[in-house]
């Protein structure tokens, strides 16, 4: 086992780990990373995720097409975020060998994306014309 990688029963511990209900979330960021092959997208978050930071690995299910996606744009994003708690062995063993205070893991799903410059034309009222020329 090389210094920094994980102990077999702490990586069992931690796929063996049962989520819990879906609860549904929206926010603005954009793409920092598309993985298509695994079909994942990291995004950068302008608000503060369920468990307190600001970038999360997104799934992106079929319906979602990922050359559809452009890094650094903004974006409205609805996703679904489910938690599995971790036992406390293994919340222990990472506090100890890798200073990290982690008590769940997390997954996260992508339900709908809107590109925020759309939804902005798409509310921004119509340029009046005028058929005034100027001359009194």
């Amino acid at each position: 086992m090389s210094g920094d990688s994980l102990p077999k029963w702490v990586t069992e511990e931690i796929r063996k780990a049962k989520f819990g209900e879906e609860e549904e979330w929206s926010g603005s960021g954009y793409i920092l990373d598309i993985n298509k092959d695994e079909r994942k997208i990291d995004v950068q978050f302008y608000e503060k995720l369920p468990e307190g930071r600001y970038i999360a690995t997104l799934d992106l299910p079929e319906k979602h097409n990922p050359e559809a996606l452009e890094l650094a744009v903004v974006y409205m994003f609805k996703f679904k975020t489910q938690k599995a708690p971790l036992n406390e062995k293994v919340v222990s063993f990472l506090k100890e060998k890798f200073q990290m205070d982690m008590d769940a893991i997390y997954r996260f799903e992508l339900e709908d994306i809107e590109k925020l410059e759309d939804v902005a034309a798409e509310k921004a009222p119509e340029p009046e014309s005028s058929d005034d020329d100027g001359d009194e």
